[in-house]
């Protein structure tokens, strides 16, 4: 059935001007993603998640989709053919159209409302299995390709459940489930929705392998990548000396002095953490992990005081 291309910009735009219907209800959590089977032009089969837009129309990310032969979407009840529409490699957001999905979308949540602390559910189809992880926001990271923060979360997710939705407690989303890092534990990110606006009018080409801006390498990778990527794998002594060029670069981002300061922490370096953390909170007050990381500081200073 041929898909009409309406202008993903007036899609999308129908999408984020729609009310939240559920109000002030429980959400109904597995509606708000779909399960994606996908085989490549090799024949090999992979599972993705994406999150509906309205109408026939989805989001997921472009790595999810690339060199794809068939997309089919699974929304728990039946299978549908899906179409590339277009998308931003380099943003890793690709856009769908499902023929007859006539799902709802997704309520969007404010982006003003994003703060560090804020308690959070991951929702994707890990190894297609649903499943909803909870967690809390613990980084909100500038990144050079597009206004909006990149998310850094603690809820946990796996393969499978890229482009899945990032949630409020509402059942808002906050953004489009990605990356991680290897090593797991806090590394996890998402894409804010506010990059939902900036959709390319551009065909993409499934064929191409452009890289996103989290698979960059060298001196085209954002500070805060390899900040996550040294952290994640504990080398301490690595990030110090990135911290600290990040630092000079770019004084007024609390999450380079936060990237400082768990640098000195993991060196054991404790008063010149507690200064990069509170460098921290004179950027971000309401910076909960940094206040977080200052009690713990000063818990083990009176507990030492205590001991003899």
């Amino acid at each position: 059935m041929p898909v009409e291309r309406l202008p993903i910009l007036f899609c999308l735009f129908l999408a984020l001007a729609a009310p939240a219907a559920r109000g002030a209800h429980q959400p109904v959590w597995a509606s708000l993603v779909v399960k994606l089977e996908i085989v490549r032009h090799d024949g090999a089969m992979e599972l993705a998640s994406a999150v509906p837009l309205g109408g026939d129309y989805l989001v997921t990310n472009c790595h999810a989709v690339r060199k794809a032969r068939s997309i089919r979407i699974f929304d728990g009840k039946s299978r549908k053919p899906a179409e590339l529409l277009n998308g931003d490699s380099y943003r890793d957001l690709c856009y769908l159209a499902a023929p007859d999905l006539a799902a709802p979308p997704a309520p969007m949540a404010n982006e003003a409302e994003l703060r560090v602390g804020m308690a959070v559910y991951a929702a994707g189809f890990t190894n297609g299995v649903f499943a909803m992880q909870p967690g809390r926001i613990v980084g909100l990271h500038a990144c050079p390709c597009a206004n909006g923060k990149v998310i850094q979360t603690s809820a946990p997710f796996d393969r499978g459940a890229s482009g899945g939705g990032l949630f409020d407690q509402r059942g808002h989303l906050l953004g489009i489930l990605t990356f991680r890092a290897p090593a797991g534990g806090d590394y996890h990110f998402a894409l804010p929705t506010g990059w939902l606006k900036v959709g390319s009018e551009t065909d993409p080409d499934p064929e191409r392998n452009d890289q996103s801006f989290w698979q960059q390498r060298g001196g085209n990778r954002a500070y805060f990548l390899t900040a996550c990527a040294l952290g994640a794998q504990r080398s301490w002594q690595a990030l110090n000396a990135l911290a600290t060029e990040w630092t000079g670069h770019e004084g007024n981002n609390p999450e380079a002095w936060m990237a400082l300061g768990r640098a000195r922490l993991g060196l054991g370096n404790h008063e010149a953490a507690a200064t990069a953390f509170k460098r921290v909170l004179s950027l971000d007050a309401d910076h909960e992990v940094a206040v977080w990381e200052l009690q713990k500081l000063e818990f083990d200073l009176d507990r030492n005081l205590l001991t003899p």
